[in-house]
């Protein structure tokens, strides 16, 4: 339902207001003719602070308020360009849109509004904010999407390398870029560095830091996304990712303009949600006797309960396919291999310990033609809008005026 509303906040850049009489307080930035006034800024403090589950205070505005002003900026850049282009969008597209992203049906559209009004929310800045974002959908579609061809060629060879990785270490982990304001300014980057760590430290998930705050990194991206091979990483950042247990964060990472934080979600080797584990799970509430398994020479086909001393249980699983199992077990299976057993976790309130015992790898590809022309399509779009939108950044008439 729509009371989803703040996550769903997070996937949008903009929330622009048509300027009334009773909200034009100052002007503290114009981009060309489109003024930002200070009536902007701290209604979408307020929506960047709410989706951020963070208090409306002085401490937690200052430390927002910069990389809000540079989207407010980016949201009017959208406009302008949108507006040159003779693109329109009417009410009902725009209701849909809403329906779409904040989860009600379309007739209940009043009553989303008057819950924003609910929560303090203007409206209008939302209404408007979802119009330009599908203006800009508008008109990127209409500039890039003919311009993308993906050929039967392309997709050969993006099939014939998926069935050649399968079996290759591959991390899902999210980054937060930290680029310098000049070259060499290191001191920028760390001071942004610095602000969202505080974030973190109050509670801010990870994710929702990263969507605000990454600036583009050199693919012109904001986000890694997905999972990523070892091989395709630079070593300074596979060997990182290779040290690092799901859920870590390692912080004060230089690159070569900036800094940047990770955080490792997952890990694996590619190809295993369509392989099929036998293994045997030993647990136990003492850990030692489940470390002292470790030692044992272990038989998968002849193993017998009365082989096992002290209080510990085991159980036998055949062919379990990896995506059927719980997220505790597929980290384990995900890096493991035959005859080898994995870490020693936890789960409730006893400690675990798996032993592979067979591996069975489906002949399917996993992965079909129509979807590989998708992701090929949707990552050439996304870098032409990106490159796009930097460029005119860099070439608009900014102003910045005392508040």
């Amino acid at each position: 339902m729509i009371f989803n509303f703040f996550i769903c906040l997070l996937v949008l850049f903009s929330f622009k207001i048509t300027l009334a009489d009773q909200k034009f307080e100052a002007i503290i930035a114009s981009v060309d003719s489109e003024a930002i006034t200070t009536y902007d800024l701290s209604e979408r403090i307020k929506l960047v602070l709410k989706s951020l589950k963070l208090e409306d205070n002085i401490k937690n505005r200052d430390s927002v308020r910069d990389r809000v002003l540079e989207l407010l900026i980016i949201e009017k850049l959208k406009k302008i360009e949108a507006k040159k282009a003779e693109i329109s969008a009417d009410k009902d597209e725009v209701i849909e849109l809403a329906s779409a992203i904040y989860n009600f049906p379309v007739e209940e559209f009043e009553e989303f509004e008057l819950f924003l009004e609910n929560e303090n929310i203007d409206s209008e800045v939302v209404v408007e904010q979802l119009k330009n974002e599908l203006l800009w959908k508008k008109l990127s579609q209409q500039m890039f999407a003919t311009k993308i061809t993906i050929n039967s060629a392309d997709i050969d060879a993006i099939l014939n390398n998926y069935k050649n990785k399968v079996g290759k270490i591959e991390f899902d982990f999210s980054e937060i870029i930290f680029l310098n304001e000049e070259p060499n300014n290191w001191e920028s980057s760390k001071k942004k560095m610095r602000t969202v760590l505080s974030l973190l430290d109050s509670g801010t998930s990870f994710e929702l830091l990263a969507n605000k705050f990454s600036d583009l990194n050199p693919q012109g991206n904001k986000l890694k996304t997905g999972w990523i091979f070892e091989d395709s990483l630079d070593s300074n950042t596979k060997e990182i990712l290779n040290s690092m247990n799901p859920g870590d964060i390692k912080t004060d990472i230089r690159i070569n303009n900036g800094y940047k934080i990770l955080k490792l979600n997952r890990k694996r080797k590619f190809g295993n949600e369509e392989i099929k584990f036998s293994f045997l799970k030993f647990s136990s509430f003492d850990k030692k006797e489940i470390q002292n398994i470790y030692n044992k020479n272990i038989s998968c086909k002849n193993i017998k309960e009365s082989e096992i001393e002290g209080e510990i249980k085991f159980l036998k699983f055949k062919d379990m396919a990896l995506k059927d199992l719980s997220n505790l077990f597929r980290k384990q299976l995900d890096v493991s291999d035959e005859k080898s057993f994995t870490q020693v976790f936890e789960l409730d309130g006893e400690y675990n310990l798996l032993y592979v015992c067979e591996k069975k790898v489906s002949k399917s590809n996993g992965i079909s033609r129509e979807e590989i022309e998708r992701r090929a399509f949707s990552k050439k779009f996304n870098q032409l809008t990106n490159t796009y939108l930097s460029n005119i950044r860099k070439s608009t008439n900014i102003k910045f005026f005392n508040e």
